[in-house]
């Protein structure tokens, strides 16, 4: 049986419970499950067991930042920690949506349903491990719509464990902290840890307690830090104030302390140095090799800095019970540790602190419509999505400050995203990075020089040089980019079923900060063809089959139509046609060349030719700016806005009706093409520049200041360049067949004074109609001699007193006078 859910975590510990708990919160209409491989809850902090386990950070800001954290100690055991995430499911109630035992094994995206397929499989008590003599597990299947993985960035079924000769004859016990047992018994015995870490620097204090001696090894050393294990402020604050209110306000000191001091060992690291250093030499018995000891040869934070709250460490050194000794190991004999030096250690049980495996996605393989994605070949969008991976995040928190401070930051993020899908009726977004990132310097998603990132830094996806494809860790600009900034930047929206990119010669470019979606196919001279009103450049289908065959044709989504990026602002014909000079330039057009215009796009070929006449070579307009008596009454109703919103609402009938105008060969009026105008219809940056430039071409009287007679009169109007004179070709009839010179017209009105002439449709059989054209030069209409602006009300007086009458019209001709 499948399990459907919108949202899907893989993770039960301090970040899937914090995804899950900002999901419930801000999206509380989505369902949601959160997948655990354990029997219980707590990820990390469930897994370590080792004494003294603690938070390397303060919990005000490893907590979340909807939960408080009220314990007096700042830096907490994992006790504390893991008895705050089992509090958190139970007052958010997330009981209910946990599935433990519950191992992801592969996740597969299809298109066509807009939807994950997750395969799971359930695990015992212990952790999963695929090996191949191991026992069928039984197999569970879930699909979700959006898919967060928050199961960190190692594997929990067994730790780093170097190959050190001579450790078989070892008569004591050798542990990794990862798997720490419960039963070993240290007490009164030698011990040594090997490492020199956080795990280490946070076992030797502890064991130091009841061991008879600890001696930490290490190969080079490490910064260590002593900070307090109590915030002050914190305690000065509690019961004073509100306890949410004074929780942010420690959250928002410690986060600036963090970040300056991170900011300081990178701008100036030998003040660092200095600052670690005399700690040291305070706290430290005299003759402590302070510079042997702690003085590693990298700058602060090339590796994360080590936190030893109240300076434990360096107390239990003090006291004689623990010390450091850095050198190499030749090997473990039957009692101890010889060294590289010739000195030798005596132990009893050897702690290896030694670090960790890297696992991505939890070691889940991923698959977008039938392809395997190559996590470590992949680029990173904002430190959290894989380009080219719909609906998915990924959660790795920070190495520089408390990982929840990331991780709150990404799922808060999840939640923006779904609520901008829901209100674009989209169901998909997929990130793309541009030509320029793929193809610059790329970096690992985690740049530490840490040794166990360093082990299998190929393993991790990649970052490219700039925002958003890079992690800055810096808490300040990753909320401005996460909380605050674009959810379209560098993203592709879409729905089940569509497939913008799937005509062969589709791409997305960008112009101007527009993304542009274009589609270019064929060779030899080009020709530029724009699309209708609430149309794409999917209607251009037949014409680019039938012209690629001798020209380049090169078609577009105008901006804010079609799978383009809205312009800032709002759309006018003027805006949406000062894209195209920019445009042909980055496709490689730079030759004057032939525009094909319908409906609106001939009124943006007109605008295009008026403003920059040296681009355009000739003018072919079908149904030229749709200003005929049926267009008209439908921009009159549109400028009414509480009617707009009534109009536009997304109709399938009324998309047919749409589609089925456009074509007089009905057969082209697809199912295929409906959806495809249905889907575009439910876009809001569609039906937003839709009613925009309904706005700026009509009003409730008839054809607004820039309609079809303003149009036209800027050609005649001397005020504007004469310069162009080129071919107009005007198509009024419809038809499947384009010819790009196609036959003159038969059956013409006779040209008058007022209007240009127009065409009539063939009235032969409908397998013989063909576009009906009219060739018009525009040279006498661009150089007649100057005249004043038009002013209808003094034509209507001026024609009274003459006592001429207006002839009827059927509507305005793109080249035609005001009437």
């Amino acid at each position: 049986m499948t399990e459907h859910v919108d949202v899907l975590i893989v993770g039960a510990g301090l970040s899937g419970i914090g995804a899950a708990s900002h999901l419930k919160r801000d999206c509380p209409t989505k369902s949601f499950a959160i997948l655990e491989s354990r029997s219980a809850v707590g990820g990390t902090w469930d897994l370590f067991r080792y004494p003294g386990i603690r938070s390397d950070s303060d919990m005000y800001t490893l907590g979340y930042s909807f939960r408080p954290w009220t314990d007096a100690k700042a830096v907490a055991d994992g006790d504390s920690i893991r008895d705050y995430i089992t509090n958190t499911i139970a007052d958010e109630g997330l009981e209910q949506q946990l599935r433990l035992n519950t191992r992801v094994i592969s996740a597969a995206w299809s298109t066509e349903t807009a939807l994950w397929t997750v395969t799971a499989v359930r695990t015992g008590g212990g952790e999963y491990t695929a090996a191949p003599d191991a026992r069928p597990a039984e197999t569970v299947t879930f699909t979700c719509s959006f898919l967060s993985v928050c199961s960190g960035y190692y594997r929990y079924d067994e730790g780093f464990s170097p190959a050190i000769a001579g450790s078989e004859s070892f008569e004591g016990e050798i542990v990794h902290p990862q798997h720490w047992p419960a039963e070993l018994d240290y007490t009164d015995k030698r011990v040594v840890v090997v490492g020199s870490g956080a795990t280490a620097v946070t076992l030797v204090p502890s064991m130091a307690k009841t061991a008879a001696h600890v001696t930490m090894l290490q190969r080079s050393p490490t910064y260590i830090a002593p900070v307090p294990s109590r915030d002050h402020i914190a305690d000065r604050l509690r019961g004073k104030l509100p306890a949410q209110l004074a929780y942010d306000i420690v959250r928002v000191k410690n986060i600036g302390y963090s970040m300056f001091t991170y900011q300081l060992s990178r701008r100036r690291p030998e003040t660092m140095k200095a600052i670690l250093r005399k700690s040291a030499v305070a706290k430290l018995p005299a003759g402590f090799d302070v510079d042997t000891h702690l003085a590693p040869a990298y700058e602060p934070w090339d590796q994360r800095l080590c936190a030893i709250p109240n300076g434990d460490l360096y107390r239990a050194i003090s006291a004689g019970n623990a010390d450091i000794v850095t050198d190499r190991i030749e090997r473990i004999t039957p009692t101890g540790i010889e060294l590289a030096s010739g000195a030798s250690l005596d132990a009893d049980v050897i702690v290896t602190a030694t670090g960790l495996n890297l696992l991505v996605t939890g070691g889940m393989t991923l698959s977008v419509d039938g392809t395997p994605v190559d996590v470590s070949q992949t680029l990173t969008y904002k430190g959290m999505m894989l380009a080219g991976v719909p609906n998915f995040s990924l959660t790795i928190g920070y190495t520089n400050a408390s990982w929840t401070l990331k991780a709150d930051l990404v799922a808060r993020y999840v939640c923006r995203l779904l609520k901008y899908l829901d209100r674009h009726h989209y169901q998909y977004v997929t990130p793309q990075a541009p030509t320029s990132v793929s193809a610059g310097e790329l970096v690992p998603l985690i740049d530490l020089q840490a040794g166990y990132i360093l082990r299998d830094v190929g393993e991790l996806p990649k970052q490219g040089e700039r925002s958003p494809w890079r992690l800055h860790q810096n808490y300040v600009r990753d909320f401005r980019l996460l909380r605050a900034g674009s959810i379209t930047d560098d993203v592709r929206f879409g729905r089940s079923g569509e497939h913008p990119l799937d005509l062969p010669g589709t791409a997305v470019i960008t112009v101007d900060g527009i993304h542009l979606r274009y589609r270019s196919t064929g060779t030899g001279s080009p020709i530029l063809m724009v699309h209708g009103i609430g149309q794409s450049l999917d209607d251009f289908t037949e014409q680019h089959d039938l012209l690629s065959t001798t020209h380049r044709v090169v078609s577009l989504d105008l901006p804010g139509f079609g799978y383009s990026t809205r312009l800032p602002g709002r759309a006018t014909l003027a805006r949406l046609a000062s894209i195209l000079p920019a445009f042909l330039d980055a496709v490689g057009i730079a030759e004057p060349v032939p525009v094909v215009g319908n409906s609106l796009g001939g009124a943006v070929a007109m605008t295009f030719a008026v403003a920059h006449p040296e681009r355009v070579s000739a003018l072919v307009l079908a149904d030229s700016a749709g200003f005929g008596p049926e267009v008209t009454v439908v921009l009159r109703l549109l400028a009414v806005k509480p009617l707009a919103r009534v109009l536009m609402r997304p109709n399938r009938a009324n998309s047919a009706r749409t589609v089925q105008a456009l074509f007089y060969d009905k057969t082209l009026a697809t199912d295929a093409r409906i959806d495809h105008s249905f889907a575009l219809s439910r876009r809001r940056s569609h039906a937003a520049t839709m009613l925009d430039i309904a706005h700026d071409l009509g009003t409730i009287r008839g054809c607004g200041p820039s309609g079809g007679g303003h149009c036209s009169g800027r050609c005649a109007d001397s005020r504007y360049p004469r310069s162009w004179c080129g071919a107009i070709t005007i198509m009024c009839c419809r038809s499947s067949t384009w010819r790009l010179l196609p036959k003159r017209c038969r059956k013409q009105r006779p040209m008058s004074s007022r209007r240009p002439g127009t065409c009539r449709r063939s009235s032969g059989p409908s397998s013989s109609r063909r576009w009906s054209t009219t060739f018009l030069r525009v040279e006498s209409a661009l150089h007649r001699p100057p005249r004043a602006p038009c002013n209808r009300r003094r034509l209507r007086r001026a024609r009274s007193r003459a006592g001429a009458h207006r002839q009827p019209s059927t509507g305005v001709h793109p080249l035609g006078r005001c009437p």
